[in-house]
């Protein structure tokens, strides 16, 4: 069974094997979202259309304007890209998002490219927890993609809490990066070979769309 991963794929495993099954492998039940999920699209929406020139933000979110500022001035010496999605193949070479060697896809919110340095931002718009894990995965992306790049800044931008999480990684960084990324991949992999998928009850089962069936929902 040939796999497609991304770093909410990977963390859905984290957080419940079994929930993973039933999701990815069988398709047994499907995640439609719920308002958060929806208020996320629509800001990311905002964002983009704003980073674009298409229209301002919206009042709510007008304390963003200095990210947006910021953005701007890194950007006038590099290349500014918005909503850019990348993908690599199993032996970690970039593909096309459809393509049907994709093994690795990630979308990168934003992404700005100067020279040898990049910055990659992610807008948030729940509870400020950051997982530096999706922060390196798009780092690696970045390496893949860009010979030229030789650091990634990666940050996490919480709309709610206007505030940032940050880390800078490079590329002499990435083959400790990539030996994390696919000890994540191996688990999963293992699971498939030996059809063992086990629960994992936390308080995420009153969010997921097994609870109506799952004997371990909390």
């Amino acid at each position: 069974m040939q796999l497609s991963h991304s770093f909410s794929s990977l963390k859905l495993y984290e957080n419940c094997p079994l929930r993973y099954q039933q999701q990815r492998i069988l398709k047994a039940v499907v995640d439609k979202g719920g308002e958060a999920s929806q208020h996320g699209e629509r800001v990311h929406k905002y964002l983009e259309e704003r980073l674009t020139g298409v229209s301002p933000l919206p009042d709510e979110l007008e304390p963003l304007e200095g990210a947006i500022a910021a953005l701007d001035r890194l950007s006038a010496k590099g290349v500014l890209m918005v909503e850019q999605e990348l993908t690599l193949n199993a032996e970690l070479k970039p593909t096309g998002w459809w393509d049907s060697d994709a093994w690795l896809r990630s979308k990168l919110d934003v992404l700005v490219v100067r020279g040898d340095k990049a910055y990659n931002l992610d807008w948030k718009t729940g509870k400020r927890r950051p997982d530096y894990s999706q922060l390196e995965l798009f780092a690696l992306q970045v390496f893949a993609h860009y010979p030229e790049v030789q650091r990634v800044t990666s940050a996490f931008i919480w709309i709610r809490d206007v505030a940032t999480d940050k880390e800078t990684y490079t590329r002499d960084d990435a083959p400790k990066l990539w030996e994390n990324l696919l000890a994540k991949v191996r688990r999963i992999e293992q699971s498939v070979a030996t059809d063992n998928w086990p629960a994992r009850p936390s308080g995420l089962c009153n969010y997921c769309p097994c609870k109506p069936t799952c004997q371990y929902a909390r």
